[in-house]
């Protein structure tokens, strides 16, 4: 089958069977449930999905069948694997809700809470869950056979691995997901201290089905490390990244909630400890749960991490972890710099700019400095002192592009915020100066005043750096190159050599470049430039030479040869339709379209920030 046609089937086959499965729990539920399935009306419509799914289902599934036993490369299919692994999960994750509403109301009964208040299945009954589970787990045990089998068949499993893969991580986000929020529904029944006995409830039986459930996916996950390449997986990676900064980026956010309500009931007299906790137990229910998955998480990846046999690629990994949140940090730190400036020019000129409560505005700025700073600092030092290392780890971690990328942000935001500011300023001082005094011109002046000073700021702190960085590159680099001695076999003229010396002095490189004789004694050198006549008939002493030599060896060619040097066949036949079309020879890759394509849209985007960033301007004028 083609690919299309192999789409087709298997997702007619995935919407037939759910039609079935639906139908055929409709029927059981209005014989053995007055709850949910009663009722002539539902029973109709369960016979009609069965009437309808059956015929449909079977007829695209024994098809898909049929092709997958007559053909290998039909069974071993990413189509084939992605539709029995997501059936599975179609299949057992609704086996897994029955079970936890069956669960959910059995928690609610024994604490003598009426079943709707069940965060799960309040509707329903016993027999309801019972039906669903024992269809969707009959079905279930069907497709697993069938992919055990193709587990057995198939020689090429490279497919099938990947796509376990991904199905045991989602097992691993949906126990875990399912986990945390039973852990915080518990959490916030203990904070409230209130009555609330259905969270318990709900949170313990999210607990008793989320927890075990993560074990057996965690540890199916941890078991699969014994193969390499389930060790050296990118999507382990990115699991264990997106757990680790999603747990920390929470769990940071729920900190800065907690100390702004303790820093405003200290600054208003006011504390009282059961009057903190009650403001503050949704940050407390979070922040606990998602603390244990950062850390829980965050030692996996650096375990992950010591154990890649690349030293260069595992402080790649490690750099990017912590430019993220050295990001998250300086986005933080610097609003709540502007904040706790805001206050200041308020508290000191009486520009009333916020309003209100001015103890609730320092609480706020304070908080998110309290957070947000440390985390900076935490961060970035390790890095700059990263890069200030004049060794090879240095020399990486000055050329690292996430390193670029995050300093060119900073400066972007410097140049294009300071812009604005900017406009702001100097449209105020001439709008007075043209006699239009606004009503509000000393609050709007202090305001673009103190922004451009942080916008500035910014700017010139990471461009500092990004200097710095090309400084010591370049330092280094000169150091490297006055050990490096070329050799250039041009016995006849001085052009090439005065060429490389202009092209080596404009980059700022030194290299001890030398012209030799190929006629005369030829000193240690650690690598040679031979013209191409040179190169391919060189004199007996040269040729001696060349044999023993191990360094780099470079031959050019004059504008005037009629050599090519080609990479494959493709470069051939585009070499010969050229001569045939009465074309010189080039072997210059022309940019792909999808290239072109990419620039234009980046064009585009361009624009369009530039677009907003004036109307920006021109609003606030």
């Amino acid at each position: 089958m083609k690919t299309i046609r192999r789409i087709y089937f298997y997702a007619v086959a995935f919407i037939s069977m759910e039609i079935v499965l639906w139908g055929m729990i409709g029927l059981l539920r209005s014989v053995f449930s007055d709850s949910v399935g009663g009722g002539v009306q539902q029973l109709a419509q369960a016979l009609a999905l069965i009437l309808v799914g059956v015929p449909v289902f079977g007829i695209h599934w024994w098809t898909a069948q049929r092709s997958a036993k007559n053909d290998e490369e039909e069974r071993e299919s990413p189509v084939r694997t992605f539709f029995l692994y997501a059936i599975l999960l179609g299949l057992l994750v609704p086996l897994t809700q029955n079970g936890l509403a069956f669960i959910n109301r059995f928690l609610l009964d024994i604490f003598n809470i009426p079943t709707s208040r069940a965060l799960i299945g309040g509707s329903q009954s016993l027999s309801d869950n019972l039906v669903a589970v024992l269809m969707n787990g009959f079905i279930a045990a069907y497709f697993l056979s069938i992919l055990k089998e193709d587990w057995l068949e198939i020689s090429n499993k490279a497919v099938l691995t990947l796509t376990r893969r991904v199905y045991r991580y989602v097992w691993v986000f949906y126990a875990l997901i399912m986990a945390v929020i039973g852990v915080n529904q518990i959490l916030c029944y203990i904070f409230s201290f209130a009555n609330d006995n259905y969270l318990f409830a709900n949170g313990l039986s999210l607990t008793l089905v989320g927890v075990p459930l993560w074990v057996w996916a965690w540890k199916s996950v941890q078991d699969s490390l014994r193969d390499s390449a389930e060790r050296a997986s990118l999507l382990r990676l990115g699991v264990l990244y997106f757990l680790s900064l999603s747990g920390v980026i929470v769990v940071l956010s729920a900190t800065g909630i907690i100390i702004n309500e303790f820093l405003q009931m200290f600054l208003e007299n006011t504390f009282n400890f059961q009057d903190f906790i009650g403001a503050t137990d949704e940050a407390f229910a979070v922040a606990i749960p998602l603390g244990a998955v950062w850390a829980y998480y965050g030692y996996w990846l650096k375990e992950n991490l010591n154990t890649l046999p690349s030293a260069p690629r595992r402080a790649a990994l490690n750099r990017f972890y912590y430019y993220i949140l050295s990001l998250i940090g300086l986005v933080a730190s610097f609003i709540g710099v502007s904040m706790l400036l805001y206050f200041v020019v308020d508290t000191t000129f009486g520009t009333n700019i916020w309003g209100g409560n001015l103890d609730m505005h320092l609480a706020n700025s304070l908080a998110t400095l309290i957070v947000a700073f440390p985390l900076w600092l935490k961060t970035w030092r390790p890095m700059q002192a990263e890069s200030l290392a004049l060794d090879e780890a240095g020399d990486r971690a000055r050329r690292s592009v996430i390193r670029k990328i995050y300093l060119y942000l900073a400066i972007f935001a410097g140049v294009v915020g300071g812009m604005i500011a900017a406009v702001q300023l100097i449209s105020l001082l001439l709008e007075s100066a043209l006699g239009g005094m606004p009503g509000d011109f000393k609050d709007d002046l202090l305001n673009a005043l103190q922004m451009l000073i942080l916008f500035g700021g910014l700017l010139a702190y990471h461009w500092h750096s990004l200097k710095r960085d090309g400084l010591i590159r370049r330092e280094t680099l000169n150091e490297e190159a006055k050990q490096l001695t070329v050799l250039i076999f041009d016995a006849d003229s001085e052009t090439l050599l005065n060429q490389l010396a202009f092209l080596m002095d404009a980059e700022d490189v030194a290299i001890n470049l030398i012209l030799q004789n190929p006629a005369e004694p030829i000193p240690d050198a650690d690598a040679v430039i031979l013209p191409k006549s040179i190169a391919f008939a060189p004199p007996e002493m040269l040729k001696g030479w060349l044999r023993d030599f191990n360094g780099s060896k470079l031959i050019v060619a004059s504008e005037s040869d009629n050599w090519f040097r080609v990479e494959n066949p493709r470069q051939i036949a585009k070499s010969l339709r050229q001569l045939a079309e009465g074309d010189a020879i080039n072997l210059r890759a022309k940019s792909p379209g999808w290239m072109i394509a990419v620039y234009i849209l980046a064009g585009m985007m361009v624009f369009q920030i530039l677009f907003f960033l004036s109307i920006i301007a021109i609003d606030s004028l």
